[in-house]
């Protein structure tokens, strides 16, 4: 809600409850303390209201009321009907925080719920915030209170009273200063012959190109009127010219009409070089025959001139023709050239050479076995590791990086094979960061066909070898490069194989051949057994792999010093024992001696 000072109080007297200024209350029981402050609020409003006497907070004629912002040129006093009040042409000032206090003329008023006051601002605008406070003129633009015949010249700034202020018809010769009618007062065709004194229009009064034949009386025109030169061919009648008129040598050349001076009119041998034209002689001109070499000046035939194939042999002198005068498209054919032996063919295998021959020819015979060489190395690469999938080559081959198990230094080799755009494939070189490249060395179709790469490492690669299959004929970033692994194998069938160690025939191999894929079967049919004897390292045959033939009896009775085998431990060591060991070992588990006796007969 809005309202300042005395723009608070409602014309209802029952709604003021509260003064403008300090809010002192009012209402209904006030305090008797309070009709002191509340008179004292009240003359404050007035005293306010006073101070900007030409402004009236009207609001919505009752109170405190709602202004609300509605674009920058526009604001609404909410919930009324107040467009008598805010018509047309009357002055508004508006308080807001962001403009300050702006000023403006009411340009136009609408109401629908609320009412709409357009403005047209003297400067600024609203910004859409809250609306402090809106106060119009005192005077409005009907119906004021100014009497009449009181608003006096002093009152009227100078240059006020423009076209649209006068009624019609008010100004007469009374209003006018003497001599401040010029032509732009006058209106067109406002003044007739009437008006003018006889014999007053000279000269200077005339218009340019205004006096036409009209207005010339017949032979008022002789020559004191004509101004010198001024008769031209436009005002000479045909044929009206004749020898009497010409003054001796008075035609010269700008006076012939083009082509008119023919034959006729020359006297003989009149036309000398002076009279000729540069340039102006040309073959028709000319009698047939009758330019000789004394006319033609030296250096003055160029080939321009000269009719096809009229040179021959006979109008060249001997010797006078140098490598200059042969143009580079003559063609000249190879039997024009020393004997002849050499064909055209022959001299085609000479373009391109920059330097001599033979030299060429012994460098290239010195240097072409270290090249063959080389190129058989280059069928072996080493790359520091290869992919097992995909890699993104912009940003996956960088220091750091991992592939197969392998983290990049800048410099290494890299393998990629497996790459979803085939034609990626190849050697890279590992980057600092960036982008990789393909490694220089193989950049091109020729370096990468048939080359053999081995894997330094990996977890899946280690020391794997591939081959690339791809055709020399192939095109690089286009066609796709692929990799084969190599396993290295052996070939053929291996129908025995013998086993020996001092002699045949103690190993022998089944019949099962030894295949790339198959197995090798050892039939061990014998062991010597002079080779029971010499197995002297302990462990070497298990206690559980002996199978001992008891059929044959000892042959007497055991004693004590009669060795038996014995496991030292569960699963340790095959030891031998004397039976008087078991003897101790028995006595010393048995209480009762005497019933060991018994038992043992």
């Amino acid at each position: 809600m809005a309202g300042t000072f005395l723009g608070k109080y409602d014309t209802t007297s029952a709604n003021n409850t509260a003064t403008g200024t300090n809010s002192v209350s009012v209402a209904e029981g006030m305090l008797p303390s309070n009709i002191n402050n509340a008179f004292r609020s009240v003359m404050a409003d007035i005293r306010q209201h006073y101070n900007t006497a030409e402004w009236i907070e009207y609001g919505d004629g009752a109170g405190a009321y709602t202004p609300t912002y509605a674009s920058s040129t526009s604001f609404t006093i909410d919930g009324v009907n107040v467009t008598a009040v805010y018509h047309a042409g009357r002055r508004v000032k508006v308080v807001a925080s962001t403009p300050g206090t702006i000023y403006g003329t009411v340009s136009s008023t609408s109401f629908s719920t609320n009412t709409t006051v357009n403005v047209t601002w003297d400067s600024g605008s609203l910004s859409s915030e809250a609306i402090t406070s809106v106060h119009i003129g005192v005077l409005a633009k009907t119906n004021n209170s100014i009497p009449t015949g009181v608003i006096a010249t002093a009152n009227i700034v100078d240059d006020a009273i423009t076209v649209a202020k006068m009624a019609v018809n008010s100004i007469d010769s009374d209003q006018y200063v003497d001599g401040s009618i010029d032509l732009a007062h006058m209106s067109v065709n406002s003044i007739d012959s009437d008006q003018y004194v006889d014999a007053s229009i000279d000269a200077e009064h005339l218009a340019a190109d205004i006096i036409t034949g009209a207005k010339i009386a017949d032979d008022a025109i002789d020559s004191e009127h004509i101004t010198d030169g001024s008769i031209d061919t436009a005002h000479i009648a045909a044929d009206q010219i004749t020898n009497a008129k010409i003054a001796d040598d008075q035609i010269d050349s700008e006076h012939y009409v083009d082509g008119s001076i023919d034959l006729a009119h020359l006297s003989a041998d009149s036309v000398n070089g002076t009279k000729i034209v540069d340039d102006a002689i040309d073959s028709e001109h000319y009698t047939d025959g009758s330019i000789d070499t004394a006319h033609i000046a030296d250096a003055q035939i160029t080939l321009a001139k000269l009719a096809s194939n009229s040179v021959n042999s006979s109008k060249i002198v001997d010797d006078s023709i140098v490598n200059a005068d042969i143009n580079s498209s003559a063609a000249i054919d190879s039997s024009k050239i020393h004997d002849g032996t050499i064909s055209n063919t022959e001299f085609g295998y000479l373009n391109g050479v920059s330097s001599a021959i033979q030299t060429q020819i012994d460098t290239k015979a010195a240097t072409s076995y270290v090249n063959d060489a080389v190129a058989g190395l280059r069928t072996r690469i080493i790359a520091e590791c290869a992919s097992t999938a995909n890699v993104t080559i912009s940003s996956a081959i960088e220091a750091g990086d991992t592939i197969d198990g392998v983290t990049l230094v800048a410099g290494d080799r890299v393998l990629l094979k497996d790459q979803s755009t085939a034609s990626e494939n190849g050697l890279y070189t590992a980057v600092s960061s960036g982008s990789a490249s393909r490694d220089t060395q193989f950049d091109s179709i020729e370096e990468l066909s048939g080359q053999m790469i081995v894997v330094n490492q990996g977890t899946v690669n280690d020391n794997k070898i591939f081959l690339c299959t791809t055709d020399t004929d192939a095109t690089l970033e286009s066609t796709s490069i692929t990799y084969t692994v190599i396993t290295p194998s052996n070939t053929g069938t291996v129908t025995s194989v013998g086993v020996a160690d001092s002699g045949a025939g103690e190993f022998t191999v089944g019949s099962s051949p030894i295949t790339s894929s198959g197995n090798i079967t050892l039939a061990i049919n014998s062991i010597a057994d002079t080779k029971l004897g010499t197995i002297g390292t302990a462990n070497k045959v298990s206690l559980t792999a002996l199978n001992i033939d008891g059929g044959s009896d000892i042959g007497a009775d055991l004693t004590t010093s009669d060795l038996i085998i014995v496991d030292d431990g569960a699963g340790g060591t095959n030891r031998k024992a004397a039976l008087s060991r078991m003897i101790t070992l028995v006595q010393a588990n048995i209480d009762d001696p005497t019933a060991l006796a018994i038992a043992l007969g």
